[in-house]
């Protein structure tokens, strides 16, 4: 590829009968379907952490949902390692080019060991001033949630490295088309987490109870035993277009690593924005008291149920509009996104529906605290009606990252979060009182604004002349 515009027309005359649209829909279940289990194995590990940490206290719940918020954070800067590696895989393997498609698997696996390095560094060295720094929105930090925080920080920084080769691995696959692959090594990371968890965590079949502590080995060790696991498999290379050697050379190729990052970098801001807003969300509700912390980690979780859909779907539509605009078929590009996107918003409808008639007893598979149970409802009810437009959110985002145009989706990110989510959670829930109910209010607005802006982009069309 070129960095001059792709010559194909953005609105080119290619068939869109239903014959066409209904071989896009196969296309689209085929890709999502293993993505959308793959959400689902992952939610239930946080879920199964949520539910047997809750077991240990307030305390040690909002301990493990503010370290994941800093987690999250670091996990900004190797999404856009994968974003850029998907979108380039997928537009050489839609073009027929498998030697650069192994060529940015490479770099993008150089580039990420390297940084993994220097994440986990960081976490294991600073954990618990970290903790510690997500607790000064309130009047005074909760010792126990510091301590516990920060235990469970280093413990997970450890496998930082690993953790983030699978990540970005499993974007490969995915822009090579091979959704099954990291949906089966999910599926053995989340057995392995969730059977540690109950070990450590409780101290049975002779291992110590470890509490917090427990939970983050848990999830340490699986992710890390993941990350070895797709290594293994892309240099075996099962897959016909995507096949690593140990033979080939593993040094920085400057040139490419500047491909794999003009998609990256504005998607890690983008990622980095929503982390660090969402972060300063999290301290807000902080501030609210350990109480509303732990019900906002609880709805937060039950919620993400809601998420297999619209991310599994936008992976889908991420990897197609990468492989169409690679094999110049523009039109199919935005008749996946389309066809992606109603069957999300149709599902994450339902699960909405779900959230607002069964809110309690949803919230009561995590909690038995009855001051934590209204809370935690009363937010799951008031994001069920944003569930539609969250889907197109998540499916046309994916989309147009999988085109390269993740500096409109930064742009969209960063106002939504920062001009939109914080302030108004800061003004509602704190400065009117509302509370929890009020920084919930506040995230509903920004998902329908952003629903809205990504619509426009989409309609306009320049997404489909970019090149990469």
């Amino acid at each position: 590829m070129t960095d001059k515009t792709m010559s194909c027309e953005p609105h080119a005359p290619v068939d869109a009968s239903p014959q066409v649209k209904a071989e896009v829909r196969r296309s689209v279940l085929l890709l999502a379907w293993p993505a959308v289990i793959e959400m689902l194995l992952q939610m239930s590990v946080g879920i199964a952490d949520m539910v047997m940490v809750g077991r240990l206290g307030a305390a040690a719940l909002a301990s493990v949902e503010i370290t994941n918020r800093l987690i999250n954070l670091a996990i900004a800067i190797f999404a856009a390692i994968s974003t850029g590696a998907t979108a380039l895989v997928a537009r050489h393997i839609g073009a027929d080019e498998p030697g650069e498609a192994n060529l940015i698997a490479r770099q993008s696996l150089v580039l990420v060991a390297i940084l993994g390095v220097l994440v986990g560094l960081g976490g294991v060295l600073w954990a618990e001033p970290l903790t510690e720094f997500m607790l000064i929105f309130g009047e005074q930090s909760d010792p126990e949630v510091v301590v516990l925080g920060g235990k469970y920080l280093e413990i997970v920084a450890y496998s930082m490295p690993l953790s983030m080769i699978l990540l970005v691995v499993n974007g490969i696959l995915r822009g090579a088309g091979d959704t099954k692959t990291p949906m089966w090594v999910t599926g053995l990371v989340n057995i392995l987490n969730i059977f540690g968890n109950y070990l450590l965590i409780f101290g049975k079949f002779g291992f110590p109870a470890l509490g917090v502590a427990g939970a983050a080995w848990a999830t340490a060790i699986s992710r890390a035993v993941g990350g070895i696991i797709v290594l293994v498999i892309l240099f075996r290379g099962h897959n016909p277009r995507l096949r690593l050697s140990i033979k080939d050379r593993y040094y920085p190729d400057w040139p490419v690593i500047r491909r794999v990052m003009r998609i990256g970098v504005p998607a890690a801001v983008e990622q980095f924005v929503l982390r660090a807003g969402q972060l300063l969300y999290g301290m807000i509700v902080a501030g609210m008291g350990t109480t509303v912390l732990a019900a906002h980690a609880i709805a937060l979780t039950a919620e993400s149920l809601s998420f297999m859909p619209g991310s599994g779907f936008g992976l889908a539509a991420m990897t197609l509009v990468g492989q169409n605009l690679g094999a110049e078929e523009p039109k199919r590009a935005e008749i996946s996104v389309a066809e992606a996107g109603k069957t999300a918003m149709y599902s994450m409808g339902i699960m909405g529906i779900i959230f607002f008639l069964w809110a309690e007893p949803i919230i009561k598979l995590f909690t038995a605290d009855p001051a934590v149970i209204p809370l935690a409802s009363l937010a799951l009810r008031i994001v069920a009606i944003s569930q539609p437009a969250l889907a197109w959110t998540m499916v046309i985002s994916g989309g147009l990252r999988g085109a390269g145009d993740t500096k409109y989706v930064m742009y969209i990110m960063a106002a939504g979060i920062w001009g939109l989510r914080v302030p108004l959670a800061y003004f509602l829930g704190s400065t009117l009182g509302l509370g929890l109910a009020g920084a919930w209010y506040a995230m509903i607005v920004d998902l329908f604004i952003r629903t809205i802006l990504f619509g426009f982009r989409f309609r306009h069309g320049g997404w489909k002349q970019l090149a990469v």
